[in-house]
């Protein structure tokens, strides 16, 4: 970047000057004594550098140069717009954050480096003025046959360097796992979380100082920090004790003079931790769960299938009006039975002997049954009359009038797996997601067991394929992770297999295990999505229907090492209607083979005994750096948004007091996954 200016025409006309003279006092040798030549010479060289200097202002001297810049002649507002040009120059150069096994790539300008331009100013506007007034001159004639060049310093903006950093480990680091209900055994029993990763922003920029000193690559290594639950085991622990005490005996249910009782077990898988996010959780009842439990036990009364509910018919939804019935029960069911448990709403039930249910306890010891010994609490519920129309506006103001996305995936036939995944597909179809609600496929279709119908099938265990009960329904969850994919809903929690299928797209899949990992998706549409599961013999479709509001381009995939494993990004654009483009990512992690972890370690068991155990009908895989790796159904570990979408998803557990990060939606280092 270069300015000409009036100097240089002076300059010209001076030089012609001095040969005009030269020229007189040749013509006049005899008044000419031999040294007074260059006496004339040297006053018409002051006089030139005079004028050029006066002429050339606070501008910078001819001939010099910024970082392979010309700048000569250029003012302070120029030179700004020359660091500008230079700073453009620091996006193209790479920088990476290094937080233990994780590398996030960004580049020098968007981690917060700039160039200094009070001190780019400085030096260029200084450039050619050393030295004394009498050899100034000189220097002057030196500068129209030489180039000075001017460093150029780089500095770190601290605060937008650590912004820059805050905004680079968003989704990509573990986030910690909070302590949890287990609802399996005869008493609720908290499983103790696990630490996630972090790091101090603060620390990015001292690291950024150092590494321009030392020069490309420009590689940042930083120490991660481990990243509390928000809940303490401890407190968490007195609310299991107060939760089963107040489920410790059966207690009875009432609607419209109809009673059944309810035992300890099934009371405790209703229960469900409030307020995880705050100092003083708590405890409730799913209330939603409790009704779907309670009402096949109130037949006489009616069930939910004779509700208002959607059908497919030739690839359009319809609405099935309801028949006229009394069902169990209202909406806040859940509100009743837990203050019905605490005491508040129980009613002591009369000495009235009942007689012995003909209904056998199911072969886990859960369920409901009519017992002998009368319950020494009853809860009352409130039923609810259901008529030919009720429900249907409400279904009706969903928008759900045509197909907005679709996926399909091939497996073999008549399989243990397929059996699986036909039948989860079957208690999936039909389920609407709200407007702001989520999809949560281990919610809907709860543990598979050979109670349920589930079959064994492929898992992975340890890295190592096996047979588990409810193997191969990681195909739905697939199926079902792309529909969502190309239906433009938010990705909430997922996890990939740790090893690749063919039968899946690159990338773009999910397995799912009991309770984790789950696959959670979310409704961001003003619209109802009703999730509808087709199946041949030789595939299994997911079909989402709604009313067509973001359109959704896959934007394609890169892929790159992650120690021995490849980390897969897929991004895609989702264009909402009023033009606004957003882009987000999701992603997998594949292992480099069976029975090898990230590092290149085997994973096969040496001993019998420590072969990984899983409670039948789990399903496990991990995705980087594993401890454990047991997945039901095939095999293979991936995700959460990136989402870059997204609310992080919660990971696995680990037994790491400071765990390596790692990138993904959710990347348990413990692997267990219904693969498939």
């Amino acid at each position: 970047m270069s300015k000409c200016c009036g100097s240089c025409h002076v300059t010209l006309d001076l030089f012609q000057l001095v040969a005009h003279l030269a020229a007189v006092f040749s013509s006049r040798r005899k008044l000419i004594v031999g040294a007074s030549v260059p006496l004339v010479l040297l006053a018409v060289l002051f006089v030139a550098w005079g004028v050029d200097s006066a002429v050339q202002g606070d501008r910078v001297a001819r001939n010099v140069t910024a970082d392979g810049v010309a700048i000569g002649g250029l003012d302070e507002a120029d030179l700004d717009a020359v660091a500008s040009d230079l700073e453009d120059r620091l996006k193209g150069q790479p920088a990476t954050l290094k937080i233990g096994t994780v590398l996030l790539d960004t580049d020098l300008y968007d981690l917060g480096t700039r160039v200094n331009r009070d001190q780019l100013k400085t030096s260029a506007l200084a450039a050619r003025g050393d030295g004394s007034f009498i050899t100034a001159p000189f220097r002057w004639v030196g500068s129209f046959f030489n180039e000075v060049e001017v460093p150029v310093e780089l500095e770190v903006d601290d605060e937008a360097s650590s912004i820059a950093a805050e905004a680079l480990i968003e989704g990509q680091l573990t986030q910690p796992s909070e302590p949890f209900f287990d609802t399996d055994g005869p008493e609720l029993r908290v499983v103790d979380g696990v630490d996630g990763a972090t790091i101090d922003p603060e620390t990015v920029p001292p690291l950024l100082e150092a590494s321009l000193t030392e020069g490309a690559p420009y590689v940042l290594d930083i120490a991660p920090l481990a990243l509390r639950p928000t809940l303490q085991t401890d407190v968490l622990q007195a609310v299991a004790d107060e939760a089963n005490e107040a489920t410790s005996q059966p207690v009875g249910f009432r609607v419209l003079g109809s009673d059944a009782t309810i035992e300890s077990a099934q009371l405790r898988s209703w229960v469900e931790l409030t307020g995880a996010d705050t100092p003083t959780p708590g405890w409730t009842i799913n209330g939603d769960r409790a009704i779907d439990e309670l009402r096949p036990l109130f037949s006489s009364l009616g069930d939910e299938s004779q509700q208002a509910h959607f059908e497919v018919v030739d690839g359009r939804p319809i609405i099935v009006p309801a028949s006229e019935s009394v069902v169990c029960c209202e909406d806040d069911t859940g509100d009743r039975i837990r203050e019905g448990l605490t005491g508040a709403a129980a009613q002591v039930a009369p000495a009235v002997e009942e007689e012995e249910s003909d209904e056998a306890d199911d072969e886990e010891g859960e369920g409901s049954t009519t017992t002998a010994a009368q319950p020494s609490r009853i809860i009352e519920l409130m039923p609810t009359v259901t008529g030919s129309d009720a429900g249907v506006l409400e279904l009706e103001a969903l928008g759900v009038v045509e197909e907005v996305a679709t996926f399909t995936t091939n497996h073999s036939c008549c399989q243990n797996r397929v059996t699986n995944i036909q039948l989860m597909a079957e208690i999936v179809r039909g389920t609407v997601v709200k407007p702001g609600d989520r999809f949560d496929l281990n919610d809907i279709v709860g543990k598979r067991d050979r109670a349920r119908g589930f079959l064994p099938a492929g898992a992975i265990s340890e890295g190592n394929l096996e047979d588990q009960v409810g193997g191969g329904v990681s195909q739905f969850t697939t199926t079902m992770f792309n529909a969502a994919f190309f239906g433009g809903m938010d990705f909430i929690e997922y996890q990939s297999h740790s090893l690749y299928f063919s039968r899946y797209p690159r990338g773009r899949e999910a397995t799912i295990s009991w309770p984790k990992p789950d696959f959670i998706v979310e409704n961001n549409t003003p619209y109802g999505i009703l999730v509808w599961p087709t199946w041949t013999d030789t595939s299994i479709t997911v079909t989402l229907y709604s009313t067509k509001h973001i359109n959704v381009e896959d934007l394609g995939r890169t892929e790159r090492a992650q120690g021995a494993c490849t980390r897969v990004t897929t991004t895609r654009e989702r264009t909402y209607p009023d033009g606004e483009s957003v882009r987000d990512s999701v992603f997998a992690l594949y292992r480099p083979g069976e029975g090898l972890d990230c590092n290149g370690n085997s994973t096969v068991p040496t001993e019998p005994e420590t072969t990984t155990t899983t409670v039948e009908g789990t399903e496990t895989t991990t995705e980087t750096a594993p401890t454990s790796d047991t997945t039901t159904g095939e095999t293979t570990p991936t995700t959460a948004p990136t989402s870059d979408t997204t609310a992080p998803p919660t990971t696995a557990p680990t037994t790491e007091a400071t765990p390596a990060p790692t990138t993904a939606a959710t990347t348990p280092s413990s692997d267990t996954t219904a693969a498939g």
